[in-house]
């Protein structure tokens, strides 16, 4: 008795713990060398879920990225079409669409902009691509500036500060598409199989989970039928987990030029 009082006590000093700390890892491949020293990994972790996250790690000072913009629901490529057009290392979905195949949100490739900025709950971050240099923004710190090249409006936010963010949906399970940062310049994009938002939010922020960096930032992408992840390795064979639908617009991981 004494020792559940005593437990009880330290939880209301301390709260309770997150549900991030029950997430581990149940097993792993080895890392796939690809261009311009980025790689890929296919991570499962247990928890109150099994789940499988497929990874492409990445350094911003070696690599570039690429909105890739579709504005025509009839001549819209696969995910692997699109990136086999080009020197591509990686790539995934990126924004949402409406029905009418429309970007929901800002978007801009190669300093072309259709759609317009949105402060939507939904859409809280903004991938950027400014002088050369990419920056996850929450929605509430975006700016119109000269020099953006390309950006994606998504969300919602998954990681903050390290910490997985709150109030997220904690039931429904799908295929879900992320990016990740440590703010410093090591990114990775990453699909995993089968989970709730609030699951991912939890399991990107154990760092356990993820040796390569510190995840500092992540935002969600469009999932379910749209999450497709595809890269190169470094000897040019091909690996595609192929979205079900036709995607208006993907993120892509380039060497830098």
């Amino acid at each position: 008795m004494r020792t559940l009082f005593v437990f009880l006590w330290l939880a209301l000093l301390t709260g309770t713990p997150s549900l991030h700390a029950q997430w581990r890892l149940a097993g792993q491949s080895e890392a796939v060398v690809l261009a311009s020293g980025a790689t890929h990994v296919r991570r499962g972790v247990s928890g109150p879920a099994n789940v499988e996250l497929k990874l492409v790690f990445f350094d911003a000072t070696k690599c570039d990225l690429r909105i890739i913009d579709q504005p025509q629901r009839s001549s819209a490529g696969s995910l692997g079409d699109v990136m086999r057009s080009d020197n591509f290392i990686a790539g995934c979905n990126a924004g949402y669409f409406n029905p009418e195949f429309g970007p929901l949100g800002l978007v801009v490739s190669k300093g072309t902009r259709v759609g317009s900025f949105q402060k939507s709950s939904l859409l809280g971050g903004v991938i950027q691509v400014r002088k050369g240099r990419p920056t996850l923004l929450w929605r509430d710190e975006y700016t119109e500036q000269k020099g953006i090249t390309e950006l994606v409006q998504a969300g919602p936010r998954l990681v903050n500060g390290g910490k997985p963010v709150a109030g997220l949906e904690a039931t429904k399970r799908r295929a879900r598409t992320f990016i990740m940062t440590d703010c410093a310049g090591k990114w990775a994009i990453g699909i995993c199989d089968r989970a709730s938002l609030r699951e991912l939010s939890d399991i990107l922020a154990t760092p356990a989970l993820f040796p390569e960096m510190e995840v500092e930032r992540a935002l969600n992408f469009d999932g379910g039928s749209s999450t497709g992840l595809w890269f190169r390795q470094a000897d040019g064979k091909e690996s595609y987990s192929r979205e079900f639908a036709t995607v208006r617009n993907f993120l892509a991981v380039m060497p830098r030029r």
